[in-house]
């Protein structure tokens, strides 16, 4: 028993890249040292323990080999997210610095159509009152000449009235001159 235990220690041994302990089973005892059973079995547990200890910590060093694989990985990928999210923060920037340049733009044309139409404006209230001056100058005259003409026709009545009455008295003067005038045949016809 005691022998399959140092056995199970030797694959232990080897599993952790250590030398075997080899057992002698020899008369010839000047190069050997004897340990008790009690010793040898405290011997068997320490480097029981000790090969499970290096166990465990070859574990919890792959263990953090992998998490320390894990994190780096981690770490790229969020220095990678990163380097999209500032990446994306310029870009929009640049679209920003983009649109505020074309609202500048915008306001700049805006004030300039503002400035001409309010120029168009002025203009139009010139002419407008050019026009309206002509317009009043237009009146003015149209009035005159309807007065003229109003005159005009007030004397044309006038004249076609004294005109009417001149050829009713040439008429009866003529009437009255066929009467006294002695008739003859031919006259009558």
């Amino acid at each position: 028993m005691e022998e399959a235990e140092w056995e199970s220690i030797n694959v232990l041994l080897l599993m952790h890249g250590l030398k075997p302990l080899s057992l002698v089973k020899r008369t010839d005892m000047k190069d050997l040292i004897i340990f008790d059973k009690q010793s040898s079995q405290r011997m068997r547990e320490n480097l029981k323990t000790l090969m499970e200890e290096t166990s465990r910590q070859q574990n919890m060093i792959r263990e953090l080999i992998e998490t320390n694989k894990q994190l780096k990985n981690e770490l790229q990928l969020q220095q990678s997210r990163a380097a999209d999210q500032e990446q994306r923060a310029n870009d929009l920037e640049q679209i920003m610095e983009s649109v505020k340049s074309k609202i500048g733009e915008m306001e700049d044309e805006s004030l300039n159509r503002v400035c001409q139409q309010q120029n168009k404006i002025k203009e139009l209230q010139k002419e407008h009152k050019v026009l309206q001056a002509k317009c009043e100058h237009y009146e003015k005259k149209q009035m005159e000449q309807q007065e003229t003409i109003a005159s005009l026709q007030k004397d044309v009545y006038t004249l076609t009235k004294e005109d009417e009455e001149r050829i009713i008295t040439r008429n009866r003067v003529f009437s009255y001159l066929c009467k006294r005038v002695p008739h003859t045949i031919l006259d009558r016809q």
